[in-house]
């Protein structure tokens, strides 16, 4: 059957890119608002904001809007140096790269405030300064100080570099004005893995001027072409307070910064330097463990790490030998109210670096053929010892490549397990891809398993002129020891345009009932799903005080494989409006069904009969604008629920009194009532951040749900003593919330250090 799954790729030619507006979760949830949009204020009604002049050395006319302009670097011998002062004599030997040109509020038009950029590099680094001119310093929004926080809260940039020029692949790097760093992968142009963590340094400080950002990225922590004198290159400035982001090159609204297919050109790049492409990076840790009750404590220390090497520009191997997770955060909590498992994301930074590579059908949490927590994780989540790992991911031509294999340590009387994943696609056409994928092993299981299949991703950004059309098709099979009965196969497609005024989406998979991916998440079987959804987000100029209306209407159906209804939602967002301030009012409607083959539990005690549910939900909420030092959302549901009702409160709160403090506090309750019985669910979280500086952050999580009825604290010191080294100490207690008394069951300390060498 397997091989049927192949031949069944060739008539499968589309697919969906666009993750539709929220709706119900699980099928059975209220819609969560939609993601936010790019914030900040407005100036004051009636009046346009002052323009800053640009530097008076330079007279900048601002271009119209060309695809591909170009920069050149500078080369230099004396290299700046990064202090954010951009004063040293090395970038006045670079050409300037502005201005920008506005994406929001009026693209193509002149941004409100001058921008200006110039690249140098020596044979080891590439510098990059960004002068970010404002004649109202004192109102420039910098709350922000840990790496990968919440840059998009306030005053940023973006660079986007292709350093291999193939208009698919690069880096994205953020700086805020406190100096704060966010880092990503592009890859194929669409997606960011966003928890990978460059080498690079970054300063930054306000001044009378405004406010300015120093770059270095050393060539020896990226990967790149050195036969090639150019890359591809883009960069965007958001002023949060006016709501407003400008861009380099292409300010189409319909695109991203990262989207690397319209970037510029960054020329001039000769004798770059990587070195022999050798890093090791080994740990060493120690660990506490005190368990309350029965009273327990153990000391133990370990030692392990990693060994890279590029094998040639763009081709590395890794080998990790006892690989460590301690300096993880650990999962936010979920309440289950449906009858299908939840879905968690991986945190681990080994899994998570190069992880765009092993995507696949531009699948998500749906079905996966390859879910990373499978290995290292039990079923129950507890930790398994990865033995050691090895992995190769890369480029080789117009191929791209990932192989991983991992060795498992015996768990639940399963001896030593292995674990293996193949992915490789090609490039074709301009922005497109065809490849396949291969897992085999179950991590938790004693009969081998295997899955594997095909996938054709498609994006033009032509249609119609300048309009963007991705699709993607996928065939899977799978095959399990000792397994028969029926087919093993999975097999979808779709279309999606994610245009910025409107967007729509179509979409199909079937998931057989015998389909088993032993490394995958597959939380629903003998399935057929379809799902579309339609948006139009007009941009509105006759009225001051609004930025954009939505208008959004989103479906799903899913039968079993004799074509019987088992689950479908409606939602309709028919009030969505984003404010000239950045604030977000909405209301959704939905009309979900469900009809359980069996009884299932939903609360300790409350059993649902298995029958036909169709039932409405009403939610309205409102977000406020992240800028504010005090920002909130809020969102109440109400309506039927099976055959009784539900309302649903949630509410986050940020506090960001001074950039070196930040508060977020989260709670949601559920009050569910019904014939089989009433019953409350919370769920409460509290965050703080101490921010010492961009490189010693201390965080703090406290959790509680009621179902387990437990807090969990997760306390994390993370210090970057020096470019690529790294102490963490890590805090972790349960504590017991029985009868309102709070019992310590077990507290964990962790002391670790790991260091990077690159020859």
């Amino acid at each position: 059957m397997f091989f049927r799954s192949i031949l069944l790729a060739a008539g499968l030619l589309a697919g969906t890119a666009l993750a539709p507006p929220p709706l119900p979760a699980r099928d059975n949830q209220p819609a969560p608002p939609p993601p936010k949009e790019l914030e900040g204020p407005k100036p004051a009604e009636g009046e346009k904001p002052p323009r800053s002049p640009p530097p008076a050395s330079r007279k900048v006319k601002i271009p119209s809007a060309e695809p591909q302009r170009e920069l050149k670097a500078a080369r230099v011998i004396r290299p700046p140096a990064v202090d954010g002062s951009l004063n040293d004599d090395a970038w006045k030997e670079a050409e300037s790269g502005g201005p920008l040109v506005q994406v929001m509020p009026e693209p193509g038009e002149e941004p409100t405030e001058h921008t200006d950029f110039r690249v140098v590099y020596d044979d080891s680094t590439l510098y990059i300064g960004v002068w970010c001119y404002d004649r109202e310093p004192d109102r420039i929004v910098a709350t922000e100080m840990a790496l990968d926080g919440r840059i998009s809260s306030d005053d940023y940039i973006t660079i986007a570099l292709d350093t291999f020029f193939d208009r698919r692949n690069g880096y994205h790097l953020q700086v805020n004005p406190n100096g704060a760093r966010h880092d990503a992968l592009i890859t194929n142009n669409v997606s960011l893995n966003e928890n990978w963590d460059g080498i690079w340094i970054a300063r930054a400080r306000i001044d009378s001027e405004g406010w300015k950002a120093e770059v270095a990225i050393p060539f020896d922590s990226i990967s790149f072409n050195p036969g090639s004198e150019t890359w591809g290159f883009n960069l965007s400035r958001t002023i949060k307070r006016k709501f407003e982001k400008g861009r380099w090159n292409d300010p189409s609204p319909e695109i991203n910064t990262y989207n690397v297919a319209e970037a510029g050109n960054l020329t001039g790049l000769r004798g770059l330097k990587q070195g022999l492409g050798l890093e090791l990076r080994p740990y060493a840790l120690g660990k506490f463990r005190y368990q309350h009750s029965p009273l327990d404590s153990d000391l133990t220390g370990d030692a392990g790490g990693e060994i890279r090497y590029r094998i040639t520009p763009n081709l590395t191997s890794s080998l990790s030998y006892n690989t460590d997770f301690a300096e993880t955060e650990v999962d936010m909590r979920q309440i289950n109210l449906t009858r299908f498992p939840l879905f968690f994301p991986e945190k681990r930074s080994f899994f998570l670096e190069d992880a765009g590579i092993f995507g696949f059908g531009g699948l998500g949490s749906e079905l996966l053929p390859f879910y990373s927590r499978r290995i290292g994780l039990g079923g129950s989540g507890e930790v398994v010892p990865i033995i050691g790992a090895g992995k190769l991911t890369g480029r080789v031509n117009t191929y791209n490549l990932g192989f991983l294999d991992a060795v498992l340590d015996d768990h639940d009387d399963l001896g030593v397990k292995n674990a293996f994943l193949g992915r490789v696609s090609k490039n074709i056409f301009e922005q497109s891809s065809l490849g396949m994928i291969a897992t085999y092993g179950d991590p938790n299981s004693d009969l081998e398993n295997f899955a594997g299949g095909l996938d054709f991703d498609y994006r033009t950004d032509e249609l119609f002129g300048d309009n963007i059309l991705q699709g993607n098709a996928f065939t899977l099979g799978s095959y399990t020891e000792g397994q028969s009965g029926g087919d093993s196969m999975a097999f979808g497609a779709g279309l999606s345009l994610p245009n910025d005024l409107y967007s729509a989406s179509a979409r199909f998979y079937q998931i057989d009932e015998n389909f088993n991916a032993g490394l995958g998440f597959v939380p629903r079987k003998g399935i057929r799903a379809y799902s579309s959804f339609l948006s139009w987000k007009p941009r509105l100029t006759s009225v001051d005080s609004i930025r954009q209306m939505y208008f959004m209407y989103g479906n799903s159906h899913i039968t079993g494989l004799d074509d019987k209804l088992d689950t479908a939602s409606h939602s309709i967002y028919p009030l969505y409006v984003v404010f000239e301030s950045a604030d977000d009012l909405y209301f959704n409607a939905s009309y979900v069904y469900d009809s359980p083959d069996q009884d299932f539990e939903i609360s300790p005690g409350v059993v649902i009969p298995s029958d036909e549910y169709w039932w409405g939900q009403y939610l309205f909420g409102f977000d406020t604008a992240t800028k504010r030092p005090v920002d909130l959302n809020f969102y109440y549901g109400f309506g039927d629920f099976y055959d009784g009702r539900r309302n649903t409160y949630s509410t986050g709160v940020n506090l960001k009194p001074i950039k070196y403090l930040t508060f977020r506090l989260g709670y949601a309750l559920n009050q569910v009532r019904l014939p089989e019985g009433d019953f409350d669910t919370r769920l409460g979280s509290a965050r703080m951040q101490v921010s010492f500086t961009p490189d010693l952050i201390w965080h703090h999580l406290v959790q509680h749900d009621s179902v387990s009825d437990t807090l969990g604290y997760n306390s994390r010191l993370i210090w970057r003593f020096r470019s690529g080294a790294n102490l963490f100490i890590v805090l972790n207690q349960n504590i017991d919330r029985e009868n309102s008394h709070l019992t310590w069951l077990e507290s964990e300390l962790t002391v670790k250090v790991n260091v990077s060498f690159r020859f």
